[in-house]
């Protein structure tokens, strides 16, 4: 299983009053353990990690993005992205791997 990060962008993201550019922690994966034991590498909390079919994800500020770098997350554009989301996505779908867990 591979860890990405897309690109800082503004989604709006807003923490003490100010917007802060933000970017996504996935994986290809359909076990998402890994990731989970990942995102609390660089200080994330477990209640933090965004149940979304379409991808299941953490919300990454500049700096646990860079963190989440230095410790081999790949680095990846919004197409990359997009591409490994729909795949991971039709695995799952397709039932051929075991259930995914949030």
């Amino acid at each position: 299983m591979t860890i990405y990060v897309d690109r800082l962008e503004d989604w709006g993201f807003i923490i003490r009053g100010r917007r802060v550019r933000s970017c996504h922690l996935f994986t290809d994966g359909h076990d998402i353990e890994e990731l989970h034991r990942f995102a609390e590498r660089i200080g994330m909390r477990r209640e933090w990690f965004q149940v979304a079919r379409s991808a299941p994800h953490y919300d990454l500020t500049p700096s646990r993005r860079a963190e989440a770098v230095r410790l081999g997350a790949i680095e990846v554009g919004r197409r990359e992205a997009v591409a490994i989301w729909r795949a991971r996505r039709e695995v799952v779908a397709s039932g051929s791997v075991g259930p995914t867990t949030p």
